[in-house]
Formats: structure tokens, C-alpha cells, sequence
């Protein structure tokens, strides 16, 4: 059977967006612990990047969703091989916001 080729291309978009979803995770974590060792003014600083880095993480989160709704083959393959790949912290469930 051929798949998609619509489905195919959400596929490599969704590893593209579960390595940023990582790599994102990684930073605010980072930044969380480099909150409690600072000053007063570089922790607003650091607070201000975290909130950024937060809305770019649910912004991969709503992208994510959005291409499972619309491809739901690609949720299979996103319970099995691919969901070990992700930090901990990735995989925590987010508030679900309604698609466009």
C-alpha cells in the first residue's frame, strides 16, 4: 500500500517539531534552574525568556495536535518509536486549544 504523500510530509514535520518540542524543554528547564542562582534582575530576565520559550512550546504542541487531527495515521507511529525519543518533559499534556 502507498501511503499519503500529504501524511508522509506530516510525518518528517512532526519528527522536525518533536526534536523542537525537545530542544525547547531542554532550554526552559536550563533556565529554571539558572532562576534560582541569580539576581534579582537577571531573574527577570530569565523569567521573561521562560515565558518566550513557553509559548513557542505550545505553539509546537498546537502545530503537533493540529497535524494528528488532520492525519490520524500519524498517531501511531508517534505512540511507538518516536514517543521514546522525547523528554520527559515533552510529554506532559498541555491545555488543549482549539484549531483554526
Amino acid at each position: 500500500m502507498v501511503e499519503n504523500p500529504g501524511a508522509a510530509q506530516a510525518r518528517l514535520l512532526l519528527g522536525a517539531l518533536h526534536e523542537q518540542v525537545a530542544a525547547i524543554s531542554h532550554k526552559i528547564e536550563k533556565a529554571e534552574r539558572r532562576d534560582h542562582r541569580t539576581s534579582t534582575r537577571g531573574a527577570v530576565h530569565d523569567r521573561r525568556q521562560q515565558s518566550e520559550l513557553r509559548r513557542d512550546l505550545y505553539e509546537a504542541h498546537r502545530l503537533i495536535d493540529g497535524l494528528h487531527h488532520r492525519y490520524p495515521e500519524t498517531l501511531a507511529a508517534r505512540r511507538g518509536e518516536n514517543a521514546r525519543q522525547v523528554l520527559p518533559a515533552a510529554r506532559t499534556r498541555l491545555p488543549h486549544r482549539k484549531l483554526n
